[in-house]
């Protein structure tokens, strides 16, 4: 494996970057963060002008034809910048319905969420989502079609989704994944609050709510989509562990005390070295991640490995930052509280970092 970013790769990140700077910086995103936390406007932008749903789907269904790399550098720049838009939540809908889906489900679901039309979410977020004594909603046949009952929550972007994939006990033996629209017969959207003001959440529930199941759901297909989640968000979090970083450092450079900037007493450059080495040992691991969900190999110990990694430096590199910016930060204008507030919200989304390092050491027979 080649341990590198091609030349076309980080050109990618570059582009983007800069394109979130001009459109979506702070002031936007605390307009946005003070609202319902949805970006309407910019998610359009991303989807037409940019393609980013669209860049790992094979070309065939509208797609870019690249690779879940390309994917991840998506994630750890949206995370850098915090952008307010359901780009996890679609994407894993995405990667559901690519990964589970037939050719004819593929066709007819697929360009409406390239092309932002629709917003689709995946209703799961806890550790356990293949194990049928978890499962929290069932699925049943009624009339000739299935029907589906429960609830699910937190679901990622959920008020805003249109389309949502869900996994359901199915015969009382298997988990299985459905399709439902939000606009069905049965289906409630119940808006919930979100210690993360930038990514709201809702609870979905399901009254026997007709939807269609996606035909290839294994448990081990299941188990591979929620990999592949994970280190997606562990290149979001790497991404929101670097803008800490840097708004430190840029902080630290400019603030002065005693006649010069804190930056040169040796607690600040400490502080600022423990992150830069946390942030150095996380980017390597979510690169490796990453080609390994591209590549399909040894997915199964990278995926648990980097997002538990990834989580820690996430949240040691925001609140390390508050500290470095001192009282300044624990203000409500500052925006370190919406880097802390993401960071710990993203740390628990399908499990815990202690429960994924027990993972890692299950699949490695340990």
């Amino acid at each position: 494996m080649d341990f590198r970013y091609s030349t076309e790769q980080d050109d990618f990140c570059a582009s983007l970057r800069g394109f979130l700077r001009g459109h979506a910086g702070a002031p936007r995103m605390r307009e946005v963060a003070d609202a319902d936390g949805h970006d309407g406007s910019l998610w359009q932008r991303l989807c037409t002008e940019l393609e980013l749903p669209a860049l790992h789907t094979p070309p065939e269904y509208g797609g870019a034809g690249a690779t879940l790399a390309e994917t991840a550098i998506a994630f750890g720049e949206l995370g850098r910048a915090l952008s307010p838009v359901p780009f996890a939540a679609t994407t894993f809908a995405i990667e559901a319905i690519l990964r589970l889906g037939d050719d004819e489900q593929r066709k007819s679901l697929l360009p409406g969420l390239l092309r932002g039309e629709q917003i689709g979410a995946f209703a799961a977020a806890g550790h356990q989502v293949t194990d049928p004594a978890a499962a929290t909603v069932r699925a049943q046949r009624h009339n000739g079609r299935i029907v589906l009952t429960g609830e699910c929550a937190p679901v990622l972007h959920g008020r805003v989704a249109d389309l949502f994939v869900v996994p359901a006990l199915s015969d009382g033996s298997a988990v299985s994944l459905h399709v439902v629209t939000a606009d069905s017969p049965g289906v409630t959207i119940v808006p919930l609050p979100s210690f993360d003001l930038t990514r709201p959440v809702a609870k979905l529930q399901l009254a026997r709510a007709p939807a269609d199941a996606l035909p290839a759901g294994s448990p081990d297909e299941i188990d591979r989509l929620v990999d592949v989640a994970r280190v997606l968000l562990a290149a979001e979090m790497l991404g929101g562990a670097e803008a800490c970083l840097e708004l430190s450092v840029e902080y630290a450079r400019h603030r002065k005390q005693f006649g010069r900037p804190i930056g040169s007493f040796q607690a600040v450059k400490h502080a600022c070295a423990d992150m830069l080495i946390e942030i150095d040992a996380t980017r390597a691991a979510v690169m490796f991640a990453a080609m390994s969900a591209a590549s399909g190999e040894e997915l199964r110990v990278a995926a648990p490995l980097v997002k538990a990694q990834a989580a820690d430096t996430y949240v040691l590199c925001a609140g390390s930052a508050i500290q470095v910016h001192g009282g300044i930060a624990f203000t409500w204008e500052h925006n370190l509280h919406l880097y802390f507030r993401r960071a710990k919200t993203t740390e628990a989304l399908f499990g815990s970092s202690t429960r994924h390092r027990a993972l890692l050491a299950d699949r490695a027979g340990l």
